[in-house]
């Protein structure tokens, strides 16, 4: 019976006891045990102080645009200033209030005191915050420090004190801030190269004061969304497909071979009716008024016409002369009269700014009114009579200009060489260059020459095998033939 009431032990009581020194001896123990090390994202960290930086300077455009309308310079030449007031803001209401910047906040990242993690502490749970000390010597070290370097090296540079004698305490100071900025980047790679081993101290001062990066949440997943990186991918390419493909695309010539194909008429109807009428006009629809009918006007062979620069001198090159219009800005598209006859002068008057000048603005005015008389009335029938002597004027030029052009030109006298056009352009700025004589016009009789690169360029265009076919070549400056062609001058040799 007594055998029977004693508790039976349990088989594992015996191991039991003779493990448990073992057991409290490794309890003991634990917290000298190393933790895993703590990775954080290297990519992260320095995304975050890009962040930073365009976090200021995007705050600092408004700030400058401010104070431009205080002082057109003034944002230049505080700019330095402006920099430190908005970095020592950011740092009041990130580091020190959240113990991140604002770079960090969004990456997810947050600083830690690292000295807290030095015995095997790096992976625990809750992160030591930053002590009094490291905030108060991370906005002097950042943020103050380089301000004031800066500024010294401003002044030092200022006053030359680069060129002052090598005994002299000014050279000494030069000196010794060149040779204290190339040590301190030279420390900044060593550092960076430190980061990319163990990703532990994104820059010096956070090694210098035990400020190390970590995560906020180490529960959140850094999921990047690359839908937007794809897009913009996507229409990079397609855009620079475009820029490859748009210089080979010819849409004159599309159309043109599709003005030759046989077309129904209620599509060129549909056409006219839809599209508006400067885009039909320049398409070439155009409505028949007796059979109101759409059809398109196909280009006919150019006829045989005096050219815009018949009055050139034979020795210069006529698309030579028409590149210095255009970049003289008095190029015109009508045909251009013969230059004035030598006998014919004219009085040109200074112009002046002046607005008290006798010969204008309110003083001639005044001047005129006093000449006149106060009493005196303009005559109504003055007015008319001189209005219609105006316009008789007006219609003897263009009758001139018009038969000056509709002359030939060899029966026209050439200005010389050495002269100037009316338009203010020496004729020998326009000399022949290799000169190449157009064909068919040397074939006829004319004399159009022009330089080889001019021509050469002119005829080997794109569109010129479409001028070719609807016009039979690109027209002559100088006579207006239809030009195919070109062949060099061959000068005869005289004994």
């Amino acid at each position: 019976m007594r055998g029977e009431s004693e508790p039976v032990p349990a088989f594992f009581e015996a191991a039991f006891h003779r493990a448990e020194p073992d057991i409290q001896s490794i309890r003991a123990r634990l917290p000298s045990f190393p933790s895993p090390p703590l990775r954080v994202q290297r990519v992260g960290q320095l995304d975050a102080d890009l962040l930073d930086q365009e976090l200021a300077d995007l705050l600092a455009e408004p700030v400058k645009a401010a104070l431009r309308n205080v002082s057109p310079t003034l944002d230049k030449r505080r700019h330095d200033e402006i920099y430190l007031f908005l970095r020592l803001i950011l740092y009041k209401f990130s580091i020190f209030d959240r113990s991140a910047s604002y770079g960090a906040m969004l990456q997810n990242l947050k600083y830690r005191n690292e000295w807290a993690h030095r015995a095997h502490l790096q992976s625990t749970a809750v992160d030591a915050p930053l002590s009094r000390i490291q905030l108060a010597l991370y906005p002097l070290i950042t943020i103050i420090a380089p301000y004031a370097f800066s500024k010294a090296q401003a002044h030092m540079t200022e006053h030359h004190f680069d060129r002052a004698p090598t005994e002299s305490p000014a050279f000494a100071l030069f000196s010794l801030s060149e040779q204290l900025q190339r040590v301190w980047h030279m420390a900044s790679l060593l550092n960076f190269g430190l980061f990319l081993w163990n990703g532990k101290y994104r820059t010096i001062t956070d090694r210098l004061l035990g400020m190390r990066l970590t995560y906020a949440n180490r529960a959140l997943h850094r999921n990047v969304s690359f839908e937007f990186l794809n897009r913009q991918l996507v229409w990079n390419a397609f855009t620079e497909f475009l820029l490859f493909l748009l210089p080979l695309i010819r849409p004159q010539r599309i159309w043109r071979r599709i003005a030759r194909w046989p077309t129904h008429p209620w599509v060129l109807r549909t056409l006219y009716d839809t599209l508006p009428t400067p885009l039909s006009r320049r398409l070439g629809l155009q409505l028949d008024e007796h059979t109101h009918a759409v059809r398109l006007a196909r280009r006919s062979p150019r006829t045989p016409t005096i050219g815009k620069y018949w009055y050139l001198p034979d020795e210069c090159c006529a698309l030579c002369f028409q590149r210095l219009e255009r970049a003289a800005g008095v190029e015109v598209d009508a045909v251009v009269p013969p230059p004035m006859p030598r006998h014919m002068t004219s009085t040109v008057a200074i112009p002046t700014a002046d607005p008290l000048h006798p010969r204008r603005g309110l003083v001639a005015r005044r001047q005129g009114r006093e000449r006149e008389g106060d009493d005196t009335l303009v005559d109504n029938k003055l007015v008319v009579d001189r209005a219609a002597e105006r316009a008789l004027k007006l219609a003897e030029r263009r009758a001139a200009r018009q038969a000056a052009s509709a002359r030939p030109a060899a029966v026209t006298e050439k200005p010389s060489l050495y002269g100037t056009s009316p338009n203010g352009i020496a004729y020998m700025d326009a000399l022949l260059v290799t000169p190449y004589q157009a064909l068919p016009c040397a074939s006829q009789g004319h004399t159009c020459r022009y330089c080889y690169y001019c021509i050469a360029d002119k005829l080997l265009d794109d569109a010129m095998a479409d001028e070719l076919q609807d016009t039979g070549g690109w027209p002559c400056l100088r006579c207006g033939e239809p030009i195919w062609g070109a062949e060099r001058v061959v000068e005869s040799a005289t004994a």
